[in-house]
């Protein structure tokens, strides 16, 4: 480094003497070759002497100028030497200077830090010992091509004077002296501590990673141009996007919040982007987001602001959650308040019609008359009296249900017999029965009657929707462990409404012009106390399916087992 200076210094002086030597000999030459040899000089000498004196200081004057010139150069070099000097012996890194040969010529005081060497200690130390092994053969690599003149930067372990690899951030940059490449410089930056760090970050990346992964509640982030940042698992189990289909993409236009009308938010008028705005937590109650399938589910969501140190917010983090079952139990308890009403009530009408009912009958058979036309009358009002008395008694076994008496029976028993009973109204209608029964079916605890009092139920209602005829099919199998056995009633009758499928099952609402709406309300009663459940699904013009399932016996031995 200080040759260079060196150089640098003769080069100036060496054209500065150079233009000096000339400008006297010209001066001098012009004098004496020129001036005093004109006649006028000549003739006065004293012109001579003044022409000489004037000649003498042009020389003086030059000489001075160009001794301030070299003492000015001079007090530059020696300046950016101790500035370069200072930035390499007080530099953080460790700098080295090597020769082409591979041997240090200097470092700085970072070399003592790094690998535990004094700076007179590395002079004339070879290039090959600093290197862990290891990285030898690709640090030599480098360096040769840092010798060829172009600049190397990789990663390698110097070796500590205690024996021990520190692993280093190596940049090889070639010494230029005129033009020339005379040695490679090296700057070593220890990568102990950051190293330490990326693990440290690392590990709390994964930490993150595995309380996002781990609650059930999806959750993702986005920034403040609205791209999402992170997705958890449980938000991708919800909505089936993927993590990798969902970072770096506007979340606005995927997972779209809808207003309780069903229309869309804007932009501006979405309560997670404004959240960026506004710098305050969010909750929604209720709300819709769409699956990648493009389905829609209820959710309930809060937007928190991700802020940083200084309050400065980075974006925003929503917490979302499936409220879909949810709403299913509130709906069950909603109805199950109905119905605890409706059992209050019932138990109270049901007592009292029924004595006056009996009343009502007993002297209506005592009213017998050889009239026709009146003993017409009465039988109409029979009739209309065991209607009576029929709607009674379901509304006796809403308030109170029939003692249950459980044995182990087959589904398929209980089917048959109910197909053979109600066979002849079927082919009345110009309906065919096809029962698709899975032969060995596991038994089932119930009470017969009740069972098949659901049956009737819904197979009446079914021949009663298909007035054009058709098939109705009936389909019982068990699920893959034995535990539960699905029946299904699969009719080709005039469906019903969407509108109408959430109500049915309570009480007073039926489809049918002179429904009670009693009949299902009774079955969902029996199939709960027997532990099941019974679902209906219809299309309109395209029929309906009924599907109870019922525990096993199979589930009743492991249920006992476990207990």
């Amino acid at each position: 480094m200080f040759k260079q200076h060196t150089t640098t210094k003769k080069f100036t002086l060496y054209h500065l003497a150079l233009v000096y030597h000339i400008i006297a000999i010209a001066l001098i030459g012009t004098d004496f070759f020129f001036l005093h040899h004109l006649a006028y000089v000549q003739a006065h000498c004293y012109v001579g002497i003044a022409i000489d004196i004037v000649v003498f200081a042009v020389m003086l004057g030059i000489a001075i100028y160009g001794i301030k010139t070299v003492k000015r150069t001079e007090v530059s070099i020696i300046e950016t030497a101790e500035r370069y000097k200072s930035l390499y012996d007080n530099h953080p890194d460790s700098i080295i200077s090597f020769s082409l040969d591979g041997e240090v010529l200097s470092a700085n005081h970072g070399l003592e830090s790094l690998l535990g060497l004094g700076r007179e200690t590395a002079v004339l130390t070879s290039f090959i010992p600093m290197i862990n092994p290891p990285d030898l053969l690709k640090a030599l690599h480098h360096f040769q091509v840092a010798s060829a003149g172009m600049p190397q930067n990789f990663e390698a372990a110097f070796v500590h004077q205690m024996g021990f690899p520190i692993q280093s951030n190596v940049t090889f940059v070639p010494t230029m002296v005129d033009g020339h490449i005379v040695g490679v410089y090296a700057i070593l930056k220890d990568l102990t501590e950051v190293k330490e760090q990326k693990k440290e970050i690392d590990k709390l990346y994964k930490q993150n990673q595995l309380i996002l992964n781990s609650v059930s509640e999806g959750i993702y982030g986005i920034d403040m141009s609205g791209r999402t940042i992170f997705w958890n698992q449980a938000a991708e189990a919800i909505t089936g996007w993927k993590v990798d289909e969902m970072l770096g993409r506007q979340i606005h236009n995927l997972i779209r919040p809808t207003k309780s009308d069903g229309t869309y938010y804007s932009n501006e008028e979405s309560p997670i982007l404004n959240t960026i705005l506004d710098h305050e937590v969010s909750v929604m109650k209720e709300d819709r987001f769409w699956r990648k399938d493009g389905t829609t589910f209820p959710v309930e969501y809060m937007s928190s602001p991700m802020l940083e140190g200084r309050g400065q917010v980075l974006g925003t983090v929503i917490t979302f959650k499936d409220i879909t079952e949810l709403k299913k139990t509130q709906e069950l308890l909603i109805k199950s308040d109905k119905l605890s009403a409706v059992g209050q009530l019932a138990a109270g009408v049901a007592h009292e019609i029924r004595n006056p009912l009996t009343a009502l009958k007993g002297f209506l058979q005592l009213l017998k008359t050889n009239n026709e036309k009146e003993q017409y009358y009465i039988e109409i009002m029979q009739k209309e009296l065991q209607r009576i008395e029929f709607i009674v008694n379901e509304f006796l076994f809403v308030s109170k249900p029939q003692a249950t008496h459980f044995v182990t029976r087959t589904v398929d028993s209980i089917v048959m017999s109910t197909i053979e009973l109600l066979q002849p109204q079927a082919l009345l209608g110009n309906i065919e029965i096809a029962a698709e029964i899975t032969p060995g079916l596991p038994k089932v605890s119930c009470d017969e009657h009740q069972i098949k009092q659901v049956f009737i139920n819904i197979l009446k209602n079914a021949l009663e929707a298909m007035d054009q005829g058709g098939t109705l099919r009936i389909e019982a199998e068990p699920d893959a462990y034995g535990h539960n056995i699905t029946i299904r009633f699969i009719d080709q009758g005039c469906g019903i409404a969407p509108e109408r499928l959430p109500k049915l099952g309570e009480p007073f609402y039926s489809t049918k012009e002179k429904g009670t709406g009693l009949g299902l309300m009774v079955c969902y009663r029996i199939i709960e106390a027997h532990g099941g459940l019974m679902q209906i699904r219809s299309k309109l013009e395209e029929g309906t399916t009924v599907e109870i399932t019922l525990p096993s016996t199979t589930t009743n031995i492991h249920k006992g087992v476990s207990e």
